[in-house]
């Protein structure tokens, strides 16, 4: 039994606070939800002097054990503190000889000795340089030791690796997987998935990825000024946002106090968060920004917001006044059935899942029909490392022309948040 084939391996996903999990099963040719699992992570288990590793893997043999999961095999991310990532352009050669150049241009741009590390890449697309045509490549590496010592932590706790993955490759999963008229390969989506400890900017046309950037915001520095600003704990501060961001509309939450005195709290976080939150509108816009000027084309027409701090409408009206364009929450498992009954969330977006999804359709083949309609149509040596950071950057000082006026002013932003 355990070996039916149209059983798949478990999606893990270990974040910072919380321990995520879902099986599928191919009913026929589509993929159902069979199993999901998740557990929050205490966040003070790091003051007792215990790793992390070890805290999520305990949390994730237990729910193996009573979350109606079929055997133990799972595809994994590998953890972001171990990948590496360059952006290289070499000349345009043949596929054939293509591994072979990176695996050559890798000795030199990785800290570390490529011939120890295992190497793998994503060739994006063609892109123009000055006069010349080159090939942009993403370059990810993870030194064999780091990996290694993963793979036998995962086995120490019962767990059979399947397969590895890269966080950004497995976001962008759920929407590749589910592209399937010709049109749809002009699109471009945007995923900005906001979690606990960073931000990650995918964007992609069609099936095909074509950028990913990290940024160090995420909603811990977002719960550290509200509690810093407001004089109140971390885990009150915590508590207090995902309160306001589940009565967004203004309702009653489970908090004591007048109206008046829920819309004064509601101003003092937004006022706390907001300089944090056009931060990270002013990044992902410059991403917009580099991806436009380096891959020419229909640029996007919506972005998704995904991760735990997808609900939050402050974040969503800022990041809609910033990038000048509508910001939705990402529903990532909207195009699935369940075979096991109600999911948990069932009625809420589910946002948070998208990694999580994402390992899981890995062992998948082919496209898969989406449930939410028909997608949007859009508006109208010898390689050269790229500093993305660096290049991001550069886009946004060059190429400031019609998009300067994106940025919406203060006191409209703070009208739309409080809408």
């Amino acid at each position: 039994m355990f070996l039916r084939s149209d059983i798949l391996p478990i999606g893990l996903d270990l974040g910072h606070d919380s321990v995520k999990l879902v099986q599928l099963e191919m009913a026929g040719e589509t993929p159902v939800v069979r199993a999901m699992a998740r557990r929050q992570i205490d966040p003070d288990f790091r003051a007792r002097g215990l790793k992390a590793m070890d805290v999520a893997l305990e949390e994730v043999r237990d729910m193996l054990r009573h979350g109606g999961f079929l055997g133990r095999g799972v595809v994994a991310a590998l953890p972001r503190e171990i990948v590496h990532i360059k952006n290289l352009r070499l000349p345009v050669i043949p596929p054939a000889e293509l591994a072979s150049a990176i695996r050559f241009e890798a000795k030199n741009i990785f800290p570390f000795d490529a011939d120890a590390a295992y190497v793998d890449y994503l060739a994006v697309s063609e892109v123009r340089q000055g006069g010349d045509v080159r090939q942009e490549i993403i370059v990810l590496a993870a030194k064999q030791s780091d990996v290694d010592d993963f793979v036998e932590r995962l086995d120490h706790y019962g767990l059979i690796v399947k397969s590895l993955d890269a966080e950004p490759c497995a976001l962008y999963r759920t929407i590749e997987r589910f592209v399937r008229r010709r049109d749809d390969d002009l699109e471009v989506h945007v995923l900005i998935d906001v979690g606990l400890r960073r931000t990650q900017v995918v964007i992609g046309r069609g099936r095909e990825l074509s950028f990913f950037k990290p940024i160090d915001i995420g909603g811990q520095r977002l719960n550290d000024t509200v509690a810093q600003r407001l004089g109140i704990s971390l885990a009150e501060a915590q508590a207090l946002r995902l309160r306001l961001a589940g009565s967004a509309e203004g309702e009653e939450s489970g908090q004591e106090g007048t109206p008046e005195a829920q819309q004064s709290v509601r101003t003092a976080v937004f006022n706390a968060t907001r300089a944090i939150m056009e931060e990270l509108a002013r990044e992902v816009s410059l991403c917009l920004r580099y991806h436009s000027v380096t891959f020419r084309g229909p640029g996007p027409s919506r972005v998704r917001l995904l991760g735990g701090e997808a609900n939050d409408p402050n974040l969503r009206s800022i990041l809609t006044a910033g990038l000048s364009m509508p910001v939705e929450i990402g529903r990532p498992l909207i195009s699935l059935d369940y075979a096991g009954g109600s999911p948990l969330d069932k009625d809420s977006s589910m946002s948070e899942w998208a990694t999580a999804l994402g390992l899981a359709l890995k062992m998948t083949g082919g496209k898969f029909t989406p449930k939410d309609g028909r997608p949007r149509l859009t508006r109208g040596g010898i390689g050269e490392v790229i500093d993305i950071n660096q290049a991001v950057a550069s886009a946004g000082e060059n190429n400031a022309g019609p998009q300067e006026n994106n940025t919406a002013d203060g006191n409209a932003t703070a009208e739309v948040a409080r809408a």
